[in-house]
């Protein structure tokens, strides 16, 4: 019996140090658990020698660090995991860092540095991620880049601060603003009219070139290639306003002809355009239509064959025009042909049609022997596609000027 039980207290003593020789407590007071040396190099070092700037160092682990807690009663703030670091000069001070990723790509599964879910607290209190500043410094409640960029100086308080595209698949509320001071500028010139165009066509023919259109959003799909558990996932929600309602814009690739400086490319191989950039085109647009009609109404045309409003003047009797006038051509837009009409009476001596381009050179005469109510015809093929003037004039003196607009 007592050889049995000296052998029963071996066997225990073997399991005893056996079971527990996994955990190391180092002379220095740093605790290993599984790491396979006496000398862990963190303070508590689980399957690995870990750092020796570290606390706490875990390798081999499905799930690094799960913590979960429930609140004592009279408790505001609740924690499951608290990290608080110390601003040290001249440092990187990270509170809570989590990273996920490998140094070869196996384009498979997902990675989430930071994952953040909340709900069912109170209504408008769930945040998933929170940041925010703290202090009068600069810098941004979140701040977002790309490329691995880790040292971004944040140039005034933000609640989000990104450097590299945005994309959003939804609306955004709010005013929007750009930068455009001039100290932030270079190579600054102005916009071409068709004096100082080398190609005899300012901004506002180019604009009128745009053709705006009416569309639908295309739903789209995203999925990750590679993956043996990818899930088709709808770019857009087909129950939102984004969706549902009827968009008004320019098609990239006709844009790109016109303005090339305006149409970018996305990493997808998608065109989109920067419709902020088409307001000064607009501008000048007006600004060019706006000298036009003032050189019609005092000088249709120019010395080049153009009529002077006051060329009668002077002369004893002046022109009787009541009663002259000039209608809208219809149709209008037109791409084939269309017609004008026009009254004059009996009392004119001699009429002309005239038809400007927008910059108000004359491009064709056309005379008129009939009174009373007429027309003319006027063939597109005569002309480009854009934007026209035309001017009833009768002895000397311009009745009436419209527009008229040819397309292709």
């Amino acid at each position: 019996m007592k050889k049995i039980s000296i052998i029963t207290t071996i066997v225990f003593v073997f399991l005893y140090f056996t079971s527990f020789s996994q955990l190391k407590v180092a002379s220095t007071g740093k605790v290993g658990v599984n790491i396979g040396t006496n000398t862990p190099l963190s303070n508590l070092s689980v399957n690995s020698v870990g750092n020796s700037n570290s606390a706490l160092w875990v390798t081999g682990a499905t799930i690094g660090i799960y913590a979960e807690r429930s609140g004592t009663p009279g408790e505001t703030w609740i924690y499951s995991v608290l990290s608080n670091a110390p601003v040290v000069a001249s440092r990187y001070n990270i509170g809570l860092r989590g990273q996920s990723y490998v140094t070869t790509s196996p384009n498979s599964g997902r990675a989430w540095g930071v994952l953040g879910i909340a709900g069912n607290s109170t209504s408008g209190r769930n945040y998933g991620v929170f940041g925010t500043t703290y202090g009068s410094q600069n810098g941004a409640g979140i701040v977002g880049t790309t490329n691995n960029n880790l040292d971004v100086a944040v140039p005034g308080i933000y609640a989000g601060y990104f450097v590299g595209n945005v994309k959003v698949t939804g609306l955004i509320n709010g005013e929007t603003v750009g930068d455009s001071d001039n100290r932030l500028k270079q190579n600054i010139t102005g916009l071409d009219n068709a004096t100082t165009s080398p190609t005899g066509a300012g901004t506002l023919d180019k604009v009128l070139q745009m053709n705006p259109v009416e569309y639908n959003l295309k739903q789209q799909y995203t999925e990750s290639e590679g993956d043996s558990a990818s899930v088709q996932q709808a770019l857009y929600d087909e129950n939102s306003q984004l969706f549902q309602k009827k968009h008004y814009g320019l098609i990239a690739q006709d844009l790109q002809e016109l303005y090339p400086d305006l149409v970018y490319e996305n990493d997808n191989g998608y065109l989109s355009i920067n419709y902020t950039g088409i307001i000064p085109l607009l501008i000048q647009s007006i600004k060019e239509l706006k000298a036009v009609m003032e050189t019609l109404e005092n000088d249709c045309c120019n010395s080049n064959n153009n009529l002077k409003s006051g060329s009668l003047e002077g002369n004893a009797a002046k022109p009787d025009l009541n009663g002259a006038k000039l209608y809208q051509n219809n149709p209008n837009p037109f791409s084939v042909q269309t017609t004008v009409r026009f009254e004059i009476p009996q009392t004119v001596q001699s009429a002309q049609l005239h038809i400007c381009n927008m910059t108000g050179t004359l491009l064709k005469t056309i005379t008129i022997n009939q009174r009373g109510q007429g027309n003319e015809l006027i063939n597109a093929n005569e002309f480009v596609a854009g934007m026209y003037l035309y001017s009833l004039v009768c002895d000397g003196k311009i009745v009436d000027t419209k527009q008229m607009l040819l397309t292709e």
